[in-house]
């Protein structure tokens, strides 16, 4: 069989909310793969702080009164890994 190099397509409708002063919920629209997604790269200001299986990640322990960015990116299992969602 030949190998995946297709990557997944970009995560869309990113959104953003505040469960407390701390915790940010996150949840987005889910990618699509020629062979199927294997999870989610979650970005806070340019930093990669985690991955997640599913459309949802929850990142606390953050200061409060503070912004930050976040955005996500689609991975297969061959590694393949999407463009940016846009921001929230």
């Amino acid at each position: 069989p030949s190998a995946d190099t297709s990557a997944p397509t970009v995560p869309t409708g990113l959104g953003a909310s505040a469960a407390s002063s701390s915790q940010i919920n996150l949840t987005w629209t889910a990618s699509t793969d020629n062979v199927g997604v294997s999870g989610y790269r979650v970005y806070r200001n340019g930093t990669q702080i985690g991955t997640t299986p599913g459309t949802s990640y929850s990142d606390a322990g953050l200061a409060p009164a503070t912004t930050h960015t976040y955005n996500v990116a689609a991975y297969d299992a061959a590694n393949n890994v999407s463009g940016l969602s846009s921001s929230a």
